[in-house]
């Protein structure tokens, strides 16, 4: 099958392929996705963008790893470059060392929302109960007359009629 200019659709989509591998690497240069764009001719530089989000995800997951590393250390240098102005209070310095801190917590997933499935609000609510009804319990060990279970005791039933009588609260 052929398009318009004379291209097979594997053509096109082996060059698609080598322009976004050529996005990745000009990205591992430190060029911003205005620039790639730029270069590479993309409309816009969220286009840019997504052709490296794609590239990204075409490459093995050990080489992935190994890419994240190699932009750790870099962002370990620009950040230790940074060092002396930041003890010294440069403001400049400090934004920029918040914006590699941003960058690296991106890069590592610390932004991604963590499952929620709920299991510690209920074990500290299960907890909280179970330390109630502990309690309560061993307050009415020693309370408590021997009696038959089904019988309650004449103190409960005086305290029910009292909230259920018109004039009760």
């Amino acid at each position: 099958m052929t398009t318009t200019k004379g291209k097979t659709q594997t053509q096109i989509r082996a060059e698609a392929r080598a322009r976004e591998a050529k996005a990745l690497d000009l990205r591992l240069l430190g060029y911003s996705h205005e620039r790639i764009a730029r270069e590479l001719g993309y409309q816009h530089r969220s286009a840019a963008k997504k052709a490296i989000d794609r590239a990204l995800a075409a490459i093995p997951r050990e080489a992935a790893i190994q890419l994240r590393e190699i932009e750790l250390e870099r962002l370990d240098l620009a950040q230790r470059s940074l060092a002396d102005k930041i003890v010294h209070g440069n403001l400049g310095a400090i934004d920029r060392l918040i914006r590699i801190m941003d960058h690296r917590a991106k890069l590592l997933g610390l932004y991604e929302p963590q499952p929620d499935t709920g299991i510690a609000e209920i074990t500290a609510v299960l907890g909280a109960w179970l330390g109630k009804v502990r309690e309560e319990d061993e307050a009415l060990d020693d309370d408590l007359p021997d009696q038959d279970a089904k019988t309650p005791p004449v103190s409960l039933h005086a305290e029910n009629s009292r909230q259920t009588s018109p004039g009760g609260v």
